[in-house]
């Protein structure tokens, strides 16, 4: 009789174990479960941006080359204005001779934007040789292109560094045709109107 109940006593010691092993392992899971953290459940469905086709102007470590003093380009084909002007700068400008024609159609978008490119944050040093690069992307796929600048109002004295800076260069470049301002409440951007690029034979 002692037997047995050695015996049934190592069996209830047994099954007492294989409980408190199981509740461990439960206990193990949840706090796993708890403590992993399901990314896709929590942001839910996403959905794609639109490509907006902008362009990205390629950060350069170089130095930056000093403006020539004489001349509106220098010998590395880039064009510059000077630093003396005055802070009156058109909304809309044009020099082709068909004025009002080409503004109205910029403002409508006739022309594909086929890149934008935005200023903030860069020096009139900076800009002026991003706008040298942007042309040439531009005219690269179409005539049309769109300048973020901002309108100044951040400026020392709220007076328009960039904005007066970007539009003086638009009026004085020879590939510029046009420029006007998207709408008439926003001073901050232009929309440009380029020379159509000529191509050569064997060039897409």
């Amino acid at each position: 009789m002692s037997d047995f109940h050695k015996t049934l006593k190592q069996l209830g010691q047994a099954a007492k174990a294989e409980q408190a092993a199981a509740a461990e392992k439960a206990a193990q899971a949840k706090r796993q479960a708890e403590e992993s953290f399901d990314f896709a459940q929590a942001v839910g469905s996403v959905t794609p941006l639109k490509n907006r086709n902008q362009y990205s102007h390629p950060r350069d470590t170089s130095p930056i080359r000093k403006r020539p003093q004489s001349e509106d380009a220098d010998e590395g084909g880039g064009f510059y204005v000077g630093d003396a002007f005055g802070q009156d700068v058109p909304a809309t400008f044009s020099k082709n001779g068909r004025g009002e024609h080409d503004i109205r159609r910029l403002q409508a978008r006739h022309w594909p934007i086929v890149a934008s490119v935005d200023l903030h944050g860069h020096t009139r040093e900076e800009a002026q040789q991003i706008l040298n690069q942007f042309v040439r992307y531009v005219q690269n796929r179409g005539v049309c292109g769109e300048i973020v600048h901002g309108s100044g109002l951040g400026s020392h004295g709220f007076t328009p560094v960039l904005k007066t800076v970007v539009r003086r260069w638009l009026m004085a470049h020879p590939e510029v045709l046009a420029y006007a301002e998207p709408h008439k409440n926003n001073d901050g951007a232009v929309r440009v109107l380029f020379k159509q690029k000529k191509r050569r034979d064997g060039e897409d």
